[in-house]
């Protein structure tokens, strides 16, 4: 996934700012709390996918 495309990318529960994860795997809530998988490139932004209470790896 272009990490310049997560500038624009709002999550659809919280309508927090989503940014890349360090590993580029995931796209995670500006407040940590939710996070969505990317697959193959592209971005699972569906409720159904959605992680709660992510943690981010330190």
């Amino acid at each position: 996934m272009n990490p310049k495309l997560t500038e624009i990318l709002i999550c659809p529960i919280s309508a927090k700012r989503l940014r890349l994860s360090k590993d580029k795997k995931l796209l995670i809530t500006s407040d940590e709390k939710l996070a969505y998988p990317i697959i193959d490139g592209i971005p699972r932004l569906s409720p159904e996918d959605v992680l709660h209470d992510f943690k981010q790896p330190k």
